[in-house]
């Protein structure tokens, strides 16, 4: 430990209890010395549940999640983990650094640019995918995110097909 400067607070049987929160680099240089020694590290539970967080998004917001009507994410993710939302967005928060709406959100401007660029989707099957309520909601948040309209990504998928020869030209 002292070889990483990482201030440590105690030191017992298969567990060590640093000053403050160890930062990713620390993290990943600390697994590396303690590999050849037969010892990995667990996550913390904070940390656990933000990256359960993060698989339930990935799951809901991929573009083929079943959506009920009246979709809650708030009411999914909390029944999934069993534990109140406004416990698991303070978690996530705290954990990652950004508001769990905040990644939400970014994570399906993400999915959108994917779709537009990669695909043939319609502007109405990505905002139905995605579950947005509109194609109105989908361009004023795209657009409200990214600086620039849908349609700009749909001509960047327009011009990579006439570049390979496939499809018409752009405009």
């Amino acid at each position: 430990m002292r070889e990483l400067n990482i201030p440590v607070t105690n030191i017992s049987l298969g567990e060590i209890t640093t000053v403050s929160a160890l930062s990713a680099p620390d993290i990943a240089a600390l697994s590396e010395k303690l590999a050849p020694l037969g010892f990995s590290l667990l996550e913390d539970k904070k940390t656990k549940l933000a990256r359960d967080i993060k698989k339930i998004v990935e799951q809901v917001y991929s573009g083929s999640y079943d959506f009920p009507e009246k979709f809650k994410f708030s009411e999914t993710l909390a029944k999934k983990l069993n534990k109140e939302f406004t416990t698991l967005s303070s978690i996530f928060s705290e954990v990652e650094g950004i508001t769990l709406e905040k990644y939400i959100i970014e994570f399906r401007i993400e999915k959108i640019k994917e779709f537009l660029v990669y695909t043939d989707d319609s502007l109405t099957n990505i905002a139905y995918n995605l579950g947005f309520s509109s194609i109105g909601h989908l361009s004023r948040q795209f657009k409200a995110n990214t600086g620039l309209p849908p349609s700009h990504f749909q001509k960047i998928r327009q011009n990579k097909q006439s570049l390979s020869g496939k499809g018409k030209p752009a405009n």
